[in-house]
């Protein structure tokens, strides 16, 4: 395969699993942090890395649909055709129009333009939901797998690891917690030992 054309391919690869990543940690921090000592609500720490994913999604939708875009779907087919490689440009289209059709009736872009991209500073903070963000990164991901395949390209797998690996963080606070409590309870009853067993008890309930 034409080597530029296969760089391009990688960097929107790259930009795919990216976006798959940050939804997962999106969803993580969203839905299951909630009952957490540390949560969206009460740790301005956690809530910065979750409205600056949010930033970085927006912009990397925009890199997969902008016409100039290095490595947008546009922009790819267009190189594939100059480069004569032959593949189902018409599907690639219709594909790659109700992609854009999409993204546009989303508020995606004028986030995007008018908060991320330019930092107008007549606009306020804009947000979007997650339910859109996740809606629009699972519609790419099955452009992808389409695109790739139309060129004879095996995608790489999308593993889980970058959130189960910030699951593990929090799974590893709760752990501590209740050996704490439990240690806690044991010294307010006079106890100045305690059992193993006990505690692997504890933390296997």
């Amino acid at each position: 395969m034409d080597e530029e054309f296969r760089s391009r391919l990688n960097g929107l690869e790259s930009i795919i699993h990216s976006l798959h990543h940050n939804n997962g940690l999106l969803k993580f921090m969203s839905f299951n942090l909630h009952k957490e000592p540390f949560n969206l609500f009460n740790n301005h720490g956690l809530y910065w890395i979750w409205v600056n994913i949010m930033g970085t999604q927006l912009l990397d939708f925009y890199k997969t649909i902008g016409k100039n875009e290095k490595y947008s779907f546009v922009k790819l087919t267009n190189v594939a055709r100059e480069k004569k490689i032959k593949v189902d440009y018409e599907s690639l289209e219709s594909m790659t129009n109700h992609l854009i059709d999409s993204y546009e009736k989303t508020d995606f872009e004028t986030v995007r333009s008018k908060y991320l991209a330019h930092q107008d500073v007549n606009v306020p903070e804009i947000k979007t939901d997650l339910i859109s963000l996740d809606k629009f990164t699972q519609i790419l991901d099955g452009c992808f797998t389409i695109f790739s395949k139309e060129f004879g390209i095996e995608r790489a797998i999308v593993s889980n690891d970058i959130v189960d690996s910030f699951s593990l963080i929090f799974s590893t606070i709760d752990e501590y917690e209740k050996i704490k409590g439990y240690l806690v309870a044991v010294q307010i009853q006079g106890n100045t030992t305690v059992e193993i067993s006990h505690l692997k008890k504890l933390l296997n309930d």
